[in-house]
């Protein structure tokens, strides 16, 4: 009996060992799988991801080429295209109930933000439907009850800091006959975030549409300004040349008056 139950535990640690070093071995492809089956679950669209690379001893990890569909109702394909994404995580501070981030950096990063015919923004609809998939995994709001673990306990970040830079904003303003800006955003910078992850979430999307829409505004209507103030001088020299023009045929209209009235008098 003793026997058979040294078997059976032999069996059961191979077992164990052979599925850790399977976890450890496809770690990059799990977390990939991961995050397109979540993430677009949790933003009702689709979710791509070109490349994971985990260093566990390092507390590293990159994220390359993660893209994000805009939903349904828009033109533009992409809501997102993130380059790379690097994370420094603390494993010291980091337990079941807590995942502590250093550092998030997104690098070389395009923004797509798209106001369609129904003046609906479309990371403001991303923004939505992630507030409705975290209201409905839990029955309520996303602030009134945080995500929870396979085991029940609740799930917090604490993000020292998060980085956006290096990124090019496309925006489309459809009621504006399909207005089109072309903008490099300035770096986006977030210290001591703290929440669920969808709170996190909402908070990072909250302020990069306020960020993209000041730039909008911003270098959007200096360029409108600039526009106008260079067709307002285009048309001042074209008076001014116009009156000049006028000037120098009344002058030499005078002239002729001038000499045909000393002809007439030379010939009486």
């Amino acid at each position: 009996m003793k026997k058979t139950i040294f078997i059976i535990i032999i069996l059961l640690l191979i077992v164990f060992v052979g599925a850790v070093f399977y976890v450890l071995n496809n770690l990059d492809a799990l977390v990939e799988a991961a995050i397109e089956e979540f993430g677009s679950d949790a933003v009702k669209t689709s979710v791509q991801v070109e490349e994971v690379e985990i260093r566990l001893t390092e507390g590293a990890a990159t994220i390359s080429g993660l893209t994000i569909a805009n939903p349904d109702g828009f033109s533009l394909p992409q809501a997102f295209s993130l380059g790379e994404i690097t994370l420094d995580i603390n494993l010291e501070k980091t337990h079941q109930e807590l995942i502590a981030i250093d550092a998030i950096n997104v690098a070389a990063a395009k923004v797509y933000y798209e106001i369609n015919a129904e003046r609906n923004g479309s990371l403001n609809m991303l923004k939505d439907n992630l507030e409705m998939s975290a209201g409905a995994s839990t029955g309520t709001s996303v602030d009134d009850k945080p995500s929870e673990d396979s085991a029940g306990a609740p799930i917090r970040l604490d993000i020292s800091h998060f980085e956006f830079k290096d990124a090019s904003l496309h925006a489309k303003v459809v009621p504006l006959k399909d207005k089109t800006y072309d903008l490099m955003l300035p770096a986006l910078v977030l210290t001591n975030l703290s929440g669920t992850p969808e709170q996190i979430s909402r908070q990072v999307l909250d302020k990069l549409i306020d960020h993209a829409k000041k730039e909008i505004r911003k270098q959007g209507l200096d360029k409108e300004l600039a526009e106008l103030k260079a067709k307002a001088r285009q048309r001042v020299d074209e008076e001014k040349a116009k009156l000049e023009q006028q000037a120098d045929e009344r002058v030499e209209q005078e002239k002729q008056k001038a000499q045909d009235k000393l002809n007439n008098l030379l010939g009486r």
